[in-house]
């Protein structure tokens, strides 16, 4: 008799619809767009923890249509004139309002965890790294889309108005989007209290960091109040009294109260460096994070080969290593006099597709990574003068880096900077490469200054 019961719930529902729509708005977003969560390393079908994230990335637009789906149910019994009918039956509330409450939820989370599921699908078969880090970011996920769909449930029986379901859903859509905002801003922008409020949402920031999951205390946190937020819309579907009604609210209201301290006081806090994916895989003397370690056939060749190159200065650097942590755009990358470090987020790596761009890359700064984020623009443009002719020298051919959305006067003014380095005598060029190397690993001086000894 109860899954009679239940099957009817789900045949005479809003249920099926709005569990279409929360799967044809979320397919139509990921494939319809072109964003991050389309391109390598954040793709959302590349790996699992990042088909998780972009799912609750969603819930900025799902979220509210639970919560109006369920608004618009729990006015069944108005709708249809059977409310005071309702509260006469000898079956216990809860009964009742827990078969609504399964038909609607159950199948809105159905719907969440299929929109993961088909990003998982694929991870596995492109042979994307799979660490469990995803497993507390889905649990919260569904935590989120039954909390939405019940709390809508309680609202719509508590005020059985017309405007009550666009008014919610508009209201939690807004909401979400507020609370991404200023989570973003996070430690700049926000002090420890409003930083918690705004970890409150469900929904999760853009994926833009590999190398990291959510900490303990995120999912703990939103666990506890999405949690609480579910049994008060659970009981207001359920009460009958006013007494009733007004005690439902105790169990949100206790799981704030605990959320709260719990949640991180930071966004920085929100998320901790996941050791699985940052675990080194190597190819001799290449090395790069288990998460990125599909990049490593492409970068090995180039990698050894740069490694060859440098061998000819004094105290070369003997390994190329992929960073495992992402860089600001702030922050200037570590450096260390042994190691070529790679930064495989950054575009200009990323979209280079052949082993002779990589290598250039990989020799450019006399095998040092850039101090781009201390300078300003002309100083920009001087550096990626330098690194040009550094990675130029080596491989024993003019080419610019990242240099195709330059003006064509800026172009040939590098070109006439390569032409004054290559007029110098060989035991000059190389001096000044050494003496580039040593600019480079401290961001001390003007790399240009230093090739061309001034001659601009």
């Amino acid at each position: 008799m109860n899954t009679r019961i239940l099957r009817i719930e789900l045949r005479r529902t809003i249920a099926p619809w709005a569990t279409l729509a929360i799967l044809v708005i979320a397919f139509g977003f990921l494939y319809s767009f072109s964003g991050p969560w389309t391109k390598t390393p954040f793709a959302w079908d590349e790996q699992w923890v990042h088909a998780a994230a972009w799912s609750r990335f969603l819930l900025v637009f799902l979220w509210p249509i639970a919560i109006g789906a369920g608004a618009i149910q729990g006015m069944r019994d108005s709708r249809s004139g059977t409310a005071e009918l309702m509260t006469t039956m000898p079956r216990p509330g809860w009964q009742r309002a827990a078969k609504l409450a399964g038909a609607l939820g159950g199948l809105l989370v159905l719907g969440y965890l299929l929109i993961f599921a088909v990003g998982a699908v694929q991870a596995v078969f492109s042979g994307g790294f799979f660490t469990f880090g995803w497993l507390p970011i889905v649990v919260v996920g569904v935590l989120a889309m039954l909390a939405g769909a019940w709390i809508g449930l309680g609202i719509g029986r508590l005020l059985p108005h017309p405007l009550t379901a666009p008014a919610v859903a508009v209201a939690a859509f807004v909401t979400a989007i507020v609370l991404q905002i200023a989570g973003s801003g996070g430690s700049i922008l926000m002090d420890a209290a409003l930083a918690r409020v705004s970890l409150l949402s469900p929904a999760l920031d853009v994926a833009n960091d590999p190398f990291v999951t959510t900490a303990s205390r995120m999912d703990l946190g939103q666990g506890a109040w999405l949690a609480g937020l579910a049994a008060t819309g659970f009981l207001l579907l359920a009460a009958h009294s006013k007494r009733a009604k007004a005690l439902a609210v105790v169990p949100a209201l206790v799981a704030v109260a605990i959320a709260v301290p719990v949640l991180p006081a930071t966004m920085a806090e929100a998320k901790v460096v996941d050791k699985s994916a940052t675990e080194m895989v190597c190819d001799g003397a290449v090395c790069v994070p288990r998460v990125l370690e599909a990049e490593l056939p492409r970068l090995a060749g180039p990698g050894k080969e740069a490694l060859r190159l440098l061998g000819t200065l004094p105290d070369a650097p003997v390994k190329v290593t992929v960073l495992d942590r992402r860089v600001d755009f702030d922050k200037v990358p570590p450096r260390a006099a042994d190691t070529v470090s790679v930064d495989l987020l950054d575009w200009s790596i990323r979209s280079s597709m052949n082993s002779d761009d990589v290598t250039r890359i990989l020799v450019a700064g006399a095998g040092t990574p850039t101090c781009y984020s201390l300078h300003g623009t002309s100083d920009f443009l001087d550096e990626l003068a330098a690194r040009s002719i550094s990675s130029s020298w080596f491989l024993g051919e003019w080419k610019m880096l990242e240099g195709a959305w330059l003006t064509d006067e800026k172009k040939t003014e590098l070109i006439r900077k390569w032409e004054i380095f290559r007029a110098l005598p060989p035991d000059v060029q190389r001096d000044r490469i050494i003496a580039q190397r040593k600019a480079g690993l401290t961001c001390q001086g003007k790399q240009l200054d230093v090739l061309l000894g001034g001659a601009r």
